[in-house]
């Protein structure tokens, strides 16, 4: 009893309770009681209730559209499955569908080897970053000894090496399309690459699992690295290379339909992600005093964990769709009572004047 009692704070706990109760003493219990001094308990306490879940409804009404206040679970990744190699003894049968992860390893440093072409000059000094050798003309170097000059190539050599497809893809998808029609990459069999700022979320949400999970000797998300994430399903989505800039132009038109077209959609396909992570090595972990620390490089013989997860929709706006609902239903039913109220009060009336 008395650590129940110690595990309950007065700060937020016990003042959260009696804020609010003192304020639907005050707020709600002023308003009746003026109400009663002039109309009566019974007529006050239903004038009170109509007005309470009236403004109730339309506050429902606020939380539904915007998904704030009472409102349920957000959107998220739910892991599935985990997998080690072999992508195709997964036991999600969609998953299977994606080539093996040993086939799509260093595929992102090959794709920007490969010299293909783009109009866009941001694009291709984009892609050059990835490809980019150290500058020694820059007086820096001339501070460096041979050894340091030696660790900086080394690490910028495997900080190319290690780029992956989701990287790719963020800066230049028509680069990726042009690969995967030369049969640079493989048939995904419907998979899309996910760019760095999609896979976020599922990234994190595998990483957690991963730690949490039993069979992985991870302590921390730090031994392991990210390597490519790619998804299927789910509502269509607009091409990447939509100009998102035009007003008057194809582009704008099929945006708006691609918005007009996914909100009349009543059923959600089913929307599956793959993340694909490996240990790092064991020598990159260690950190020598007074240097910086190595490129976290991946261990080769390690094998590529995929995690398989699916979309959860949650269930946002329900709670404040029935919130709303239900205090729109209670609303309707005083205000009909109250309306039966005053027809009977005009039918006494009526009939005391006919008398007299």
């Amino acid at each position: 009893m008395l650590s129940t009692l110690a595990a309950i704070g007065f700060d937020p706990e016990i003042r959260g309770i009696l804020v609010v109760g003192t304020g639907a003493v005050v707020l709600f219990g002023s308003i009746w009681l003026i109400l009663a001094t002039n109309s009566g308990i019974r007529l006050a306490s239903l004038i009170a209730l109509a007005g309470f879940f009236g403004w109730m409804a339309i506050m429902g009404g606020f939380w539904w559209i915007r998904g704030i206040g009472y409102v349920g679970e957000s959107v998220s990744w739910q892991v599935l499955d985990f997998n080690r190699n072999d992508i195709s003894q997964s036991s999600v049968e969609r998953a299977t569908d994606l080539p093996d992860p040993a086939d799509l390893q260093g595929l992102g440093i090959q794709v920007a080897l490969a010299g293909l072409e783009s109009d866009d000059e941001d694009v291709v000094a984009a892609m050059g970053e990835f490809t980019s050798e150290l500058d020694m003309s820059d007086p820096a170097f001339a501070e460096m000894t041979a050894d340091e000059i030696n660790a900086q190539q080394v690490r910028n050599a495997q900080r190319n090496e290690s780029t992956t497809l989701s990287q790719v893809v963020s800066v230049a998808p028509d680069f990726v399309e042009q690969a995967q029609a030369s049969g640079l990459i493989p048939d995904l069999d419907g998979w899309e690459i996910m760019t760095t700022g999609e896979a976020g979320e599922a990234q994190s949400t595998a990483g957690a699992a991963i730690l949490e999970q039993d069979g992985f000797e991870f302590d921390a998300q730090s031994e392991f690295k990210f390597l490519d994430a790619f998804r299927i399903g789910g509502k269509p989505r607009l091409d990447r290379n939509i100009d998102l800039d035009c007003t008057f132009c194809g582009d704008n038109l099929r945006r708006g339909w691609h918005w007009i077209s996914n909100s009349a959609r009543i059923l959600n396909p089913p929307e599956y992600a793959i993340v694909q992570l490996q240990a790092i090595d064991e020598q990159a972990l260690i950190v020598e005093e007074g240097q910086a620390p190595p490129f976290p490089t991946v261990d080769e013989d390690a094998p590529i964990v995929s995690v398989v997860m699916i979309r959860d929709l949650g269930n946002l706006r329900f709670p404040p769709a029935m919130v709303t609902l239900g205090s729109l239903l209670i609303f309707t039913a005083l205000a009909y009572m109250l309306h039966l109220r005053d027809l009977a009060t005009m039918s006494r009336v009526e009939e005391f004047e006919s008398e007299a």
